[in-house]
């Protein structure tokens, strides 16, 4: 969910943990990854390298990981928070918050899809050619 929210929400979502103790165990960085994909014969290809970025945080204790395609720090900062946030148990009030930013999220990010499934849908085109066959 976290890779289609904009800059903003995820400004949002990094503020949620100012008040929280975390330590970034590895600080963002990029690398590549091997694309893997399964043809319609189950055939696996490479379709080739894939830049993503990653990072990882602790909260009291527990590790978070977040990995992101792209060249975007503050969005694999933001996924490794809310992952450690979501496992650490010393931070039930943090984690009701975030839980209730990603509902939203989510929310808005469903109606998005359905608002542009009704887009497409609109443009269907029935090509029966044979009337009452």
């Amino acid at each position: 969910m976290l890779h289609s929210m904009d800059d903003q929400k995820i400004d949002e979502l990094l503020q949620l943990f100012t008040d929280v103790e975390l330590t970034v165990s590895l600080p963002p960085r990029t690398g590549l990854v091997m694309l893997t994909v399964q043809d319609s014969l189950a055939t696996a290809f490479h379709v080739g390298e894939v830049l993503v970025t990653e990072a990882r945080v602790l909260c009291h204790g527990s590790e978070g990981y977040g990995l992101v395609a792209g060249d975007a720090p503050r969005r694999a900062l933001a996924r490794a928070a809310a992952d450690a946030v979501l496992r650490c148990p010393e931070a039930p009030g943090i984690r009701q918050a975030l839980q209730s930013l990603l509902h939203e999220e989510e929310l808005r990010q469903n109606k998005r899809q359905a608002d542009q499934a009704a887009l497409v849908a609109a443009t269907k085109v029935n090509f029966d050619l044979m009337p009452g066959a």
